[in-house]
């Protein structure tokens, strides 16, 4: 059985390189891309369709992207966010 929210990394070809995130469980097993092929978190939209008894075939458990402080991206947040207000005024 599958849980809602596990994440878990392609390990073959069959589906595009990648963490996905279980939206959808039952058979098939629905799984949204969550990283692209690098691991940098991305909302791709991406939905799979994997069948339960193939799912220990092409994915390995995985840890949840978002988890975890990211101070980098954090303060290029702040600094995009800094350069739209001060855009809208010039």
């Amino acid at each position: 059985m599958v849980d809602i929210r596990a994440h878990y990394r392609s390990t073959t070809d069959a589906y595009p390189s990648g963490v996905y995130r279980v939206v959808g469980t039952g058979n098939p097993v629905a799984l949204l891309r969550v990283t692209d092929d690098d691991g940098r978190r991305r909302h791709t939209g991406h939905l799979e369709r994997v069948p339960e008894d193939d799912l220990a075939d092409h994915f390995e458990p995985a840890d949840d992207p978002d988890a975890g402080l990211d101070p980098i991206g954090g303060l290029r947040n702040a600094l995009q966010g800094l350069y739209w207000q001060i855009r809208t005024f010039f």
